[in-house]
Formats: C-alpha cells, structure tokens, sequence
C-alpha cells in the first residue's frame, strides 16, 4: 500500500542532478571528503573494508583535478573497476 500510495514521491526524474554533479560540472571542489569521508571513517572505525566506497572518492578527486566536469560513469562501471 505504501509503493501505491507514495510512489510519485519516491520516483527519480532521470533529469535530476546531484549538486556533486554541479560543482564536477562547474570545475570547483567537491564534499566528497565530507560525506563519503564521513563513511569511509565509519567503516575504517568498524574495521570494515570499504573498497566501493574508496573507488568512488578517487574517481571523484580525480575528476576534481582534471577540471574536465564529471566522467559520468554509471553504477556498473565505477563497481567494475573494484573487481578489476
């Protein structure tokens, strides 16, 4: 009954855009340190490998220093390159 009831709330415009994206877009500094830093403290705190989580904030820092906006990779293949 709730997927009925709320599903025009939990739908995602395809159009939609993180404001990562924004600023990646924007060639300025990202919060990737922030939030998936945030995470990646938990996990190490846990002592819980956190591969995926490590791959995405290079990915992100590496777009950051290229200045060349977002690589606009899709969830496959940012997961591929860390089993690779």
């Amino acid at each position: 009954l709730f997927k009925f009831l709320a599903r025009r709330m939990l739908a995602i415009d395809p159009a939609a855009r993180s404001s990562m994206w924004d600023d990646l877009q924007r060639r300025r500094p990202t919060e990737i340190g922030e939030l998936q830093g945030a995470a990646l403290r938990l996990a190490e705190k846990a002592g819980t490998p956190a591969p995926l989580l490590k791959r995405v904030t290079a990915l992100v820092r590496a777009a950051e220093q290229e200045r060349s906006g977002s690589p606009c990779l899709t969830p496959e293949a940012v997961v591929a390159t860390v089993r690779s």
